[in-house]
């Protein structure tokens, strides 16, 4: 199934939407045990905010070398928190990016547009990429696109959080993943690894807390990676990417069980 546009996008700007994960963010952060990363998460979508609304009144082609020059100079809000706010290593990639200019995003977009190669980049180019997907434009896909069903074939980036959400009348809730770049989501079949495919169910682990009873640790024995999972008919007012962070010490686990996750949270793990 072709991904399309995120749900937060409907009827919304990307602005919009992420101003509204800023506040989901804040409003978990006033009753959690570890409200650091929910706190940063929430400064981190405001700032890109600022980005969408400067990208709000350019037409964009899918082209960064085209199109960066009209908005380079609003990337500096994302940099200017990350670099007052993050950790120590979020800070020295700043001053890297200061250092190094836009060469280092278009390496980036060009390459993989993976988080996990650099979360920086990502950081500052999502605002771009999810106006691009909003506004029905496909870039050209990176030297190294994400593989397996959970990639997103709008923009080659690879999937970081998955969602089980309530089918139409007696249908079972449908199981979709999210792109880390886009934040364009498609449907996945309920029973398939998101990273190679994989399909026999005694290779496919389901581990679960009581802690957490909305998320899910979907991990693939054949090739050792995993996604994590929301459960919106549990709660219905999550925003997948948002909720992620509080149940960071679920993917402390996977990665003691030697299991890696597709793609790095918001908090890079």
């Amino acid at each position: 199934m072709a991904p399309r546009s995120s749900w937060l996008h409907r009827d919304t700007t990307v602005a919009a939407t992420l101003e509204r994960r800023a506040a989901r963010a804040q409003q978990l952060a006033e009753g959690a045990a570890d409200a650091a990363p929910l706190v940063f998460a929430a400064g981190l979508y405001r700032a890109q905010a600022e980005v969408a609304n400067a990208l709000a009144g350019h037409t964009l082609s899918g082209a960064l070398d085209e199109d960066l020059p009209g908005f380079v100079s609003a990337l500096e809000a994302i940099a200017g928190f990350a670099g007052t706010h993050g950790p120590p290593g979020l800070r020295a990639d700043v001053d890297a990016y200061r250092s190094e200019g836009a060469d280092r995003l278009r390496a980036w977009w060009t390459r993989s547009r993976a988080g996990r190669t650099d979360y920086l980049a990502r950081a500052l180019l999502r605002p771009y990429a999810e106006a691009l997907a909003s506004s029905g434009v496909s870039p050209a896909p990176p030297e190294r696109p994400a593989s397996g069903p959970g990639a997103c074939t709008r923009c080659g980036g690879p999937a970081w959080i998955g969602w089980r959400r309530s089918g139409s009348g007696d249908e079972a809730a449908q199981r979709f993943v999210g792109c880390a770049i886009c934040g364009s989501e498609r449907l996945l079949g309920r029973i398939a690894c998101a990273a190679c495919g994989e399909g026999a169910p005694d290779k496919l682990a389901v581990f679960q807390t009581e802690r957490h009873p909305a998320v899910r640790i979907e991990a693939c024995d054949a090739c050792q990676r995993y996604i994590k999972s929301i459960d919106l008919t549990v709660d219905g007012r999550a925003i997948p990417e948002v909720d992620d962070l509080c149940s960071l010490s679920m993917d402390l686990w996977a990665s003691e069980q030697g299991y890696e996750r597709l793609e790095p949270s918001l908090a890079g793990v």
